[in-house]
């Protein structure tokens, strides 16, 4: 009985010890990037913002000036209503109404435009920082690279957020 207990408790050794090497064997190079503050600095470098001023920058000239009748028009209407034949007050509250559905549709219509081309912006932005990060992963060896957010603990030299960001320049 003695051997073969002793036989099996040297088979459960040999057995873990080689668990062990293929744990060890298995141990990855793993890396985390931050990519919430990389893609607000890639934004903040590539003037998202600023190039979606620049390419709406008619259609909100137009929306302030429809804005600014509409605000003349307003106080034209109560500094001189009661002064107004009623066909008079009547034709330029019209207007007025006219003019603000004007406005409210304008100022929708470039809120989603300007919403769609931001979304579109910020889409390209990510798909060049999952490039960089593949590229680099690849260059320096890394077997996985997470989001520092899934990240409860990791060492600062696995963070790749700097390299990232040269990388993508």
């Amino acid at each position: 009985m003695k051997p073969i207990i002793k036989a099996a408790g040297l088979s459960l050794a040999i057995f873990s010890a080689s668990m062990f090497a293929t744990a060890a064997e298995a141990a990855q190079k793993i890396g985390y990037v931050a990519t919430g503050p990389v893609l607000a600095q890639m934004a903040k470098q590539s003037n998202v913002s600023e190039k979606l001023r620049k390419e709406f920058k008619d259609r909100i000239a137009t929306v302030e000036r429809l804005e600014d009748q509409l605000k003349k028009g307003i106080e034209k209407l109560k500094r001189n209503g009661e002064l107004m034949s009623d066909s008079e007050r009547t034709k330029l509250q019209r207007q007025l109404q006219s003019l603000d559905s004007d406005y409210k549709l304008k100022v929708s219509n470039l809120k989603e435009d300007e919403r769609k081309r931001s979304s579109e912006e910020q889409r390209k932005l990510v798909e060049k920082l999952q490039k960089t990060i593949t590229s680099l992963a690849k260059k320096e060896g890394y077997d996985m690279v997470l989001d520092r957010q899934a990240v409860l603990y990791a060492s600062p030299k696995d963070d790749l957020s700097e390299k990232v960001l040269k990388a993508v320049k």
